[in-house]
C-alpha cells in the first residue's frame, strides 16, 4: 500500500501543510494557519530563535494530521523551512575546512560574529562547495527540530527531508538560460512578511554550480492596494542587489535575477492547481525534481534516509550473498566427502613391488646413460673454456671423449658414469704446461683437471737442431652440468 506524503512549509508568516495519498497524486491543502511574528518598528526583525507561536502552530498541525490521516499508514514527512527562521552565512575557506569538526566550529564562530544567535544544541550544516571556495553554513534551531520530531512521533513516522526554501529553489529552478555576460547568478524569492511589506530572499552563486555562495534577506516595501508591476518589482530587487555590491544586476538584456512566487492565500482542502506561492511551487515539476534527491544542507542525515530502491537493492544483495554462501557450503561438503573417499581408497590399495634390475639390465642402463651424457655435452662452452689466455703459450693438438673416466664413478657405482674429456696439447716450457693445467682447474664449467702424461720427443729436438723440443702432454678434465 502506497504511503501518503505530507508536505509542510514553515513560512515567515504562516504554517501550511498539504498531503497526497501517494507520491505523484493530486495534493490538497490540509492546514493553513498564520502565527504572530515579533515586530520592532515598521518591519519585523529576523529572529534566530523560534517563537512560541510557531511551535504552537506545529502542535495544532499535529492534531489535524492525526485526525485526517488516522485511517492511513504513516506519512512520508517532508519539511520546507523559510530562511527567515534559519540563520545562514558564508564561511571563507581555511585550513579548518579539511576536517568536519573544525569546519563546524569555525562556522559557528562566523555566524555569531555576524550577529546570529547560535546555541550549542542547534544543528549546523555546510554545503558541498568546491575545494578552496567559500562554504554556506546553515543553522537549524534546536527548538524547530524538536517540534518536528514530536510531530513525526505523533504520526508514527520520521522526517525524510528538512531543507531551506533557498536551497530547494536554487536546486530546482533552471528557467534561466546561460548568458555569456555574467557568470554570477542571483535568485530572488519573494515571501510575505506582514501586512505592509514582503521580504526578498536573495540567493547568489555561480550559474553552472549547484552550490550557494551567499543568502541575504532584505525587506521589500510594496503597495498594499495594487500589486506592483513586474518592471517595478525587478527595479526594487535590482536596487537591493546594487547595494549589496553584487555584479549580477537585472536588466532588459541580461535578466540575471529570476523572481519566483509571492504571496499565497490557500484554504484547507483547496487543490493546489494554478496557484502561486512556496507551497504550490514546491509540488510543481520544477520544484519537485529535488524531492527525492539529497544535498548537504538538508537537516536530515543522508544515511538515515534510505529510499525504497536502495532498500530493495540491499535486500537483493543480502539474499544473493546468503544464496552464494549456501552453495559454497554445499560444494565444500561434497569436496571434503570426495577427498575422504579417495584417501580411504588409496590406503586400502596394495602398492606394487618393483623387482630390482638384473646384472644385464644394469649394464644396459649404464650404456644408455653414457650415450645420453655424450649427446648432452656442451661443446661450445667447453671449447671456449679450453682456449688459453695470451700469457700462457699452449697449442691444442686434439680432443678425445672417454666415457666413465671421471673419478669416483663407474659402471657399478652409485651414479651413472659420465664421459671425461682428454686434451692433447704442447707447450714450449714446463711452466706453461703446469700453468695451463691450473688454468683449466679454475675454468668454468670445467672441473678437476689432471695431468695424465707428458713427454719431450727427442727426435723432434734433433731434427730441429735446437735445444729441447716442446712438451707434449695430456690433461684429463671433467665438467659440471
Amino acid at each position: 500500500m502506497a504511503r501518503p506524503v505530507l508536505y509542510i512549509y514553515i513560512g515567515a508568516r504562516c504554517l501550511q501543510a498539504a498531503w497526497a495519498a501517494r507520491r505523484g497524486a493530486e495534493l490538497r491543502m490540509l492546514f493553513n494557519a498564520a502565527y504572530v511574528e515579533p515586530s520592532t518598528g515598521e518591519l519585523p526583525a529576523l529572529a534566530d530563535a523560534l517563537p512560541a507561536s510557531v511551535s504552537d502552530a506545529i502542535e495544532a498541525l499535529g492534531r489535524v494530521c492525526q485526525v485526517e490521516l488516522a485511517s492511513r499508514r504513516s506519512a512520508e514527512l517532508r519539511v520546507l523551512v523559510s530562511d527567515h527562521w534559519v540563520p545562514s552565512g558564508s564561511v571563507p575557506w581555511g585550513a579548518a575546512q579539511y576536517r568536519t569538526s573544525a569546519a563546524v566550529v569555525v562556522a559557528r564562530a562566523e555566524l555569531r560574529d555576524a550577529g546570529h544567535e547560535v546555541n550549542s544544541g542547534d544543528l549546523l550544516r555546510l554545503d558541498d562547495a568546491p575545494l578552496r571556495q567559500p562554504r554556506l553554513a546553515v543553522c537549524y534551531p534546536a527548538a524547530l527540530l524538536e517540534s518536528l520530531t514530536r510531530l513525526a512521533t505523533g504520526l508514527k513516522t520520521r522526517p525524510h527531508s528538512i531543507t531551506t526554501l533557498s536551497a530547494l529553489a536554487w536546486r530546482g529552478n533552471d528557467a534561466l538560460a546561460p548568458t555569456p555576460g555574467h557568470s554570477e547568478r542571483v535568485l530572488a524569492i519573494l515571501e510575505p512578511c506582514d501586512t505592509t511589506s514582503r521580504q526578498a530572499i536573495l540567493v547568489r552563486g555561480q550559474r553552472a554550480s549547484a552550490c550557494i555562495d551567499e543568502v541575504v534577506i532584505r525587506p521589500l516595501h510594496v503597495d498594499t492596494v495594487a500589486r506592483p508591476a513586474a518592471r517595478e518589482l525587478t527595479a526594487s530587487v535590482a536596487a537591493i542587489v546594487q547595494r549589496l555590491g553584487w555584479s549580477a544586476v537585472p536588466s532588459a538584456s541580461t535578466p540575471e535575477v529570476a523572481t519566483l512566487f509571492s504571496v499565497t492565500d490557500l484554504t484547507p482542502n483547496d487543490p493546489l492547481t494554478g496557484v502561486t506561492g512556496p507551497m504550490a511551487w514546491w509540488v510543481l515539476p520544477q520544484g519537485r525534481r529535488d524531492l527525492v534527491s539529497t544535498h548537504a544542507l538538508d537537516a536530515v542525515a543522508r544515511a538515515s534516509r534510505p529510499s525504497a530502491a536502495k532498500l530493495l537493492v540491499l535486500a537483493f544483495v543480502v539474499a544473493g550473498i546468503g544464496l552464494a554462501g549456501q552453495v559454497l557450503w554445499r560444494n565444500d561438503a561434497r569436496l571434503q566427502d570426495a577427498l575422504a573417499k579417495a584417501s580411504a581408497a588409496r590406503r586400502s590399495a596394495a602398492v606394487p613391488q618393483t623387482p630390482p634390475p638384473s646384472v644385464e639390465q644394469t649394464k644396459r642402463i649404464a650404456a644408455v646413460n653414457a650415450v645420453i651424457s655424450e649427446l648432452n655435452i656442451p661443446l661450445p662452452r667447453l671449447l671456449r673454456a679450453l682456449q688459453a689466455p695470451k700469457d700462457i703459450r699452449v697449442g691444442l693438438l686434439g680432443l678425445e671423449l672417454v666415457a666413465g673416466r671421471e673419478r669416483g664413478i663407474g659402471p657399478d657405482g652409485a651414479r651413472p658414469a659420465r664421459p671425461t674429456l682428454k686434451i692433447h696439447a704442447e707447450a714450449p716450457t714446463s711452466g706453461d704446461m703446469t700453468r695451463y693445467v691450473a688454468y683449466l682447474s679454475d675454468r668454468k664449467p670445467l672441473d678437476r683437471a689432471y695431468l695424465v702424461r707428458h713427454e719431450v720427443p727427442e727426435s723432434a729436438a734433433a731434427a730441429a737442431g735446437e735445444g729441447r723440443a716442446n712438451y707434449r702432454f695430456t690433461v684429463e678434465v671433467a665438467w659440471k652440468d
